[in-house]
């Protein structure tokens, strides 16, 4: 049994009132939406039309939808049983792409449905795979999935694309009153104001915005002209999926890549919301792997994008102090609904970037203080420092000299893709061939 821990409000299993779940699942939708630009990305890459972007952009909400509640689920074989919202994945953009490139839509959406099967098949072995994930590399895993927030979170607070790029200044204006309106809420409020600190930032940060100009008329626009309703899909050629052997093998690392991030996601979550908590549970872990496995799979099959947890929203629920199942639940029945409110949509598709850059700087510093509260639960030897310190190293050169692998052959580019993925694969390696001298010394 979990001991919740004093500084959550509502913990994994506490039923918050349901306007007050809807006002906390509304901040997660926010954070959920923050990548959606992924698919409109890969049907602009093959020049698609704009109902085309409509449509897959609509069928991957639904997807990120199924795979949250389910996420939430307790009991039977699937999820984990924690608010671990989805969206699209980062992870898969650039095979994504080059799948487009080849094949067109029916090509990328065939291949993501074989994702969702290779990670449902790997989500039922995980549990035997314990000895992979010691505390030490769960907590570097936690800790570098903050770090690879850092990048994103810090251009759009200062309004660059580019490290060449000059900061702007009324960016940087927004993102800071944004990030200190976040802060002061859940620092010196008092009662459960602090659980809305995130939806009032981001309203003061919408309206800063518009003052400041980063939020335009045309802006407003798109909002004014959305229709109230809409049904996916409609007037776009759906229900068709090609494979290609060719693609198979990297398709099979980033849904690798993908889940290594989950577990280190679900492993946070399992720590926030246990004072006692000492080691990953990795059944839990194999039952949220499967949730995200159909999430991949509903989401290729009606025609949208991978998917995969999202470890900013882990973080909003570790600074919220709400951590409650039925938040989620919520969340993704939501998020689904909104795929046929085209109006809705709009709000959310227009966050301006420094809003959304202050809403990651807040949640990054607590999944970031919860990867090290998990290192720091062990006594380091000399083995496990190495392990930690050469994948930590290694880890983020990627985000300190992003070209430094840029040469690495295409199959493998799945695995440098990132700095998470990089240190994880790397941090569990090292601790395989470090166990071996480990094992011959006794």
């Amino acid at each position: 049994m979990a001991n919740k821990p004093s500084g959550l409000i509502y913990g994994r299993d506490d039923k918050p009132p349901i306007l007050v779940a809807i006002i906390l699942g509304i901040q997660h939708i926010f954070t959920m939406s923050s990548t959606l630009i992924l698919p409109v990305i890969i049907v602009q890459e093959i020049n698609g039309s704009f109902l085309q972007i409509q449509s897959i952009v609509c069928f991957s909400m639904i997807g990120i939808g199924i795979g949250t509640v389910l996420q939430c689920l307790r009991k039977g074989p699937i999820g984990s049983g924690y608010l671990c919202p989805h969206l699209c994945s980062p992870s898969y953009l650039p095979i994504s792409i080059q799948a487009a490139w080849l094949g067109g839509l029916p090509l990328l959406h065939g291949m993501i449905i074989l994702s969702g099967i290779f990670e449902a098949v790997f989500s039922r072995i995980v549990h035997k795979l314990k000895r992979l994930f010691p505390t030490e590399v769960s907590g570097l895993v936690v800790l570098m999935v903050g770090i690879s927030l850092i990048p994103i979170g810090a251009c759009k607070f200062m309004g660059i694309e580019l490290a060449e790029d000059p900061v702007r200044p009324k960016h940087l204006l927004v993102a800071s009153l944004t990030l200190m309106t976040m802060i002061g809420i859940n620092i010196w409020s008092k009662g459960k104001i602090r659980i809305y600190c995130v939806i009032i930032g981001m309203a003061a940060g919408y309206l800063l915005s518009f003052l400041c100009g980063v939020l335009s008329m045309a802006d407003l626009k798109h909002i004014l002209e959305a229709s109230f309703f809409a049904v996916p899909g409609v007037g776009v050629e759906r229900f068709k999926w090609s494979f290609s052997w060719s693609l198979l093998i990297p398709f099979m690392i980033v849904t690798l890549c993908g889940s290594l991030k989950s577990v280190g996601n679900i492993t946070t979550c399992q720590k926030i919301n246990d004072d006692d908590w000492k080691e990953p549970d990795m059944k839990n872990i194999g039952k949220g792997l499967l949730a995200e496995a159909i999430g991949i799979f509903s989401a290729g099959l009606l025609g949208g994008t991978a998917t995969d947890t999202s470890s900013s929203n882990i973080g909003l629920s570790a600074a919220t102090g709400a951590t409650s199942r039925r938040i989620g639940i919520i969340a993704g029945i939501i998020f689904i609904c909104l795929a046929f409110l085209p109006k809705l949509t709009a709000i959310v598709s227009i966050m301006p970037a420094p809003v959304m850059g202050a809403i990651l700087i807040f949640v990054t510093s607590f999944v970031i203080i919860a990867g090290l509260q998990i290192l720091l639960t062990r006594h380091f030897t000399t083995r496990m420092a190495f392990v930690v310190g050469i994948s930590f190293i290694f880890g983020t050169s990627l985000e300190i000299l992003p070209g430094l692998y840029s040469h690495v052959h295409p199959w493998l580019r799945p695995i440098f893709s990132s700095s998470l993925t990089f240190a994880t694969i790397l941090a569990i390696v090292l601790n395989q061939i470090f166990n071996i001298g480990e094992k011959s010394a006794q």
